[in-house]
């Protein structure tokens, strides 16, 4: 029984490590990746996406590591164009003017 436990709590130590690993999904890179491989956000929440749309997401997604707008590929380098950091995106205090900048930079 013990043995049990501890087993079933090694495994959702391990599971749990591998999902916090994950890059952020909800980046305006990672957005754009999904724009480009046809599903929404919502779609990826709900597990609803196919292995042949998610896999080259994920490359997408996870060739631009994330940060303070610092190395993440072209969504980085156009959102210091149209002046904001992803932290004024998470929290949402982009204005509608700076997203279209980003946007077309962006080439959507």
């Amino acid at each position: 029984m013990k043995k049990t436990i501890l087993t079933a709590l090694a495994l959702t130590v391990l599971a749990s490590g591998s999902a916090l690993a994950e890059p952020s999904n909800s980046t305006p890179h990672a957005l754009a990746c999904m724009k480009k491989y046809g599903f929404t956000y919502a779609q990826w929440r709900a597990y609803a996406v196919p292995a042949d749309k998610a896999n080259p997401y994920r490359a997408c997604r996870d060739a631009a590591p994330a940060g303070e707008n610092s190395g993440m590929g072209k969504s980085g380098a156009c959102q210091r164009k149209a002046g904001f950091t992803q932290a004024q995106n998470e929290s949402g205090q982009v204005s509608p003017e700076q997203r279209r900048k980003w946007e077309r930079c962006m080439g959507m």
